[in-house]
Formats: C-alpha cells, structure tokens, sequence
C-alpha cells in the first residue's frame, strides 16, 4: 500500500494495491508480516496463477514459516 491505514474503522484505505487482483480473479492470500515503526501491522500480499490456489497457500504456508 502506499501508506498506512486510516485510523478508525470507516475505510481501509486506498485500494489501489488490491483492485487488479480483484478484477483479475487470480487467487489472492494476505501475510501478517510484522509491526511498522508506529505499531501498525504490515501485510505481505502473494498472488498466483489461475486454478493455482492450493500451490499459493503451499507458499503462503512456507513464508509464514520463515516470518513466523
């Protein structure tokens, strides 16, 4: 993203990261990765190829091993 979230809960932002995703149909898996300098959490976004999602949740799997 950008930038971090707004605070509150009326938005999450500025959805210029997610919106080819979404309008490709590709499958899509978001990370918790860690804690920026503020204390908000960071994201790591994977995308795959069609049809491919149980390999991006393998990957996914294997990452979040390794960031724990």
């Amino acid at each position: 993203a950008p930038g971090p979230a707004p605070a509150g809960l009326d938005s999450t932002g500025d959805p210029v990261m997610n919106l080819p995703w979404t309008h490709s149909g590709l499958p899509t898996l978001a990370l918790p990765s860690g804690f920026n300098d503020a204390g908000l959490p960071l994201g790591l976004e994977l995308n795959g190829r069609w049809y491919e999602d149980e390999t991006l949740l393998a990957y996914g799997k294997e990452i979040e091993e390794i960031i724990g």
